[in-house]
């Protein structure tokens, strides 16, 4: 197999090119068959990804969840494979793959939300404002580690619950929500545990409603997501289904894998083994060589 290693610049910024010369050390120690391949504003991702849409390769994201979509959204329906070297913020879909994947090609699940796919999670409401808060999301003074943090704080004390209406074959809930999320994979927000009982290849959407609750329960079901103990509040209902849609009374705007959605009416349904996975926990290791500053 050859392996087309795309190192994401926007995310990575001046490490991209050092970056890129550290992979290709790993990748020439390791005999590989390979390519780099970078980003950029006059070329991206889809561009660059167009050109193996009637290949079989082994496309590698260097980059965090955003990264990943963007390549599952160009791979989707193709012959590639897709990898992963998280270098992200949150790097929220590897944490999944490393706890379930095992060696070799996967089968992994893919979410089709109206015209685009995810492969670990989308969210409304409050969750939604953080992930999307752009001020903080491309900070250039914030630490990486740090954004998401930044971001918590500022629209925790100024969200305001929104209507919207989730729609199953079996039931409807319509209510003013905190958050309503759909879970692939079990991470989101660098390691909360939103989807306790989620994994990436049993064809099951974990979707977690959060009713309205003042600022002080607020703060301790988002603790309870942390943990991944949120199951147990009475604040939280949960439901597992493979479709569903979301509605609202006006355009509400979403976050899927890192990015934005904006529409009134959301169809979302589960494409079970969706796409091929390849996981090498050795090559992982000589990797995980690389470090991206803070």
């Amino acid at each position: 197999m050859k392996y087309i290693f795309l190192v994401n610049s926007f995310s990575l910024r001046d490490e991209s090119e050092r970056i890129a010369k550290m992979v290709d050390e790993i990748a020439k120690s390791n005999n590989l068959d390979y390519e780099i391949r970078i980003n950029s504003p006059s070329l991206s991702t889809e561009k660059i990804l167009s050109e193996y849409k009637n290949d079989e390769n082994v496309i590698v994201s260097l980059g965090g969840d955003g990264t990943i979509n963007r390549i599952v959204n160009s791979i989707y329906g193709t012959k590639n494979i897709l990898s992963l070297l998280p270098l992200g913020t949150g790097n929220d879909f590897a944490r999944s793959v490393n706890e379930q994947m095992k060696d070799g090609i996967n089968k992994v699940d893919v979410v089709k939300i109206n015209d685009a796919y995810f492969i670990n999670l989308v969210c409304f409401g409050v969750d939604a404002d953080i992930a999307n808060d752009e001020t903080f999301v491309n900070s250039k003074i914030i630490p990486r580690s740090q954004r998401y943090n930044a971001s918590i704080v500022t629209n925790f004390w100024n969200y305001k619950c929104r209507y919207m209406k989730l729609i199953t074959n079996e039931a409807i809930y319509e209510d003013n929500f905190t958050t309503i999320a759909v879970c692939n994979g079990k991470y989101y927000g660098k390691g909360f545990k939103m989807g306790t009982h989620s994994r990436i290849d049993d064809g099951i959407l974990d979707v977690y409603m959060f009713d309205k609750m003042n600022k002080i329960t607020m703060v301790k079901t988002i603790l309870g997501v942390k943990k991944g103990t949120h199951d147990n509040s009475s604040k939280v209902r949960s439901l597992q289904t493979d479709k569903l849609v979301i509605e609202s009374d006006k355009p509400i705007s979403c976050n899927y894998d890192g990015e934005k959605m904006t529409s009134q009416r959301y169809n979302i349904e589960m494409i079970h083994h969706g796409l091929r996975l390849y996981y090498d926990s050795k090559l992982e290791k000589e990797f995980a060589k690389i470090k991206v500053k803070k």
